[in-house]
This record gives C-alpha cells, structure tokens and sequence, in this order.
C-alpha cells in the first residue's frame, strides 16, 4: 500500500528494533516540548544517517 506525501510515495516498511534501543528512542522522545511520533523521529534519523554516508549512494558494509 502505497500514500503520496507532498508528491513523495510512501511505503510500509516493518523494522525490529533491539528493546534497548527502542527504549533509548523513547526516553528521547520524553525529552522532547514539542511531540513528535517516534515513526518521524526515524526517519529523520534515516535521513540524517544518510546525508552523513553520502546520501546512502555507497554500501558502507551494513545490511
């Protein structure tokens, strides 16, 4: 199932997460003023994750 955003597809996507982190994710989340949900706290960490390794053009190893 497939929603556009802004002209952007988007796509369901099932991740498991190690507990601790997803504990780390939330006490994050708690910290936060302004709400965010943890499925936008992902993404942008996706997006900054691949901004860093050069926009995820190249394998850094990791599967």
């Amino acid at each position: 199932m497939k929603s556009a955003t802004n002209g952007r597809e988007r796509v369901p996507v099932t991740v498991r997460i190690p507990e601790h982190i997803l504990k780390r994710i939330n006490a994050s989340l708690d910290q936060e003023d302004v709400p965010v949900s943890r499925n936008h706290w992902i993404i942008e960490a996706l997006v900054e994750k691949l901004r860093r390794t050069g926009a995820g053009g190249l394998s850094n190893g990791a599967r």
